[in-house]
């Protein structure tokens, strides 16, 4: 065994039947959906605001995120709040079904696609007989006007 290999902790959450990963530095909770407010003026994929342990947090919703469509509201639905630099914002999932550990070089380049520094794709890790795709969290925050 390496010691020079990093093992990253990964929170899982479904968007259809693709799975991607944020790094669990990012992930400051796990909630059920709670009431959303909607704000004018924002962009389509953000649904709103809530009020929460103090914070106002705005919600996105990750399937129009990533150009899925609306996210349905079930039981298994959750608003993943991630924190950067002392900013929060939520993410309406379909599912967050696990927290995983992933080997720091088993993230790899999504094909011929170039990696980029403002790419909201990290890379893609294959675990069992799936694919995760992890995502560059501060990419989310830096792309948006809130």
């Amino acid at each position: 065994m390496s010691l020079s290999t990093q093992t990253l902790k990964i929170v899982v959450i479904t968007a259809g039947v693709e799975q991607y990963g944020l790094p669990i530095e990012h992930v400051a909770s796990i909630e059920r959906v709670l009431d959303i407010t909607p704000m004018p003026e924002m962009p389509s994929d953000v649904l709103g605001i809530i009020h929460l342990r103090g914070n106002v947090i705005p919600i996105i919703d990750f399937g129009q995120l990533i150009g899925k469509g609306k996210t349905e509201i079930t039981d298994q639905t959750r608003i993943v709040i991630l924190q950067n630099e002392g900013n929060f914002l939520g993410l309406l999932t379909e599912a967050a079904t696990d927290v995983i550990d992933i080997e720091e070089d088993s993230i790899q380049s999504p094909g011929s696609f170039r990696s980029r520094e403002d790419s909201l794709i990290k890379g893609v890790s294959k675990q069992d007989l799936h694919l995760v795709i992890v995502l560059n969290c501060p990419v989310i925050f830096s792309n948006r006007n809130l």
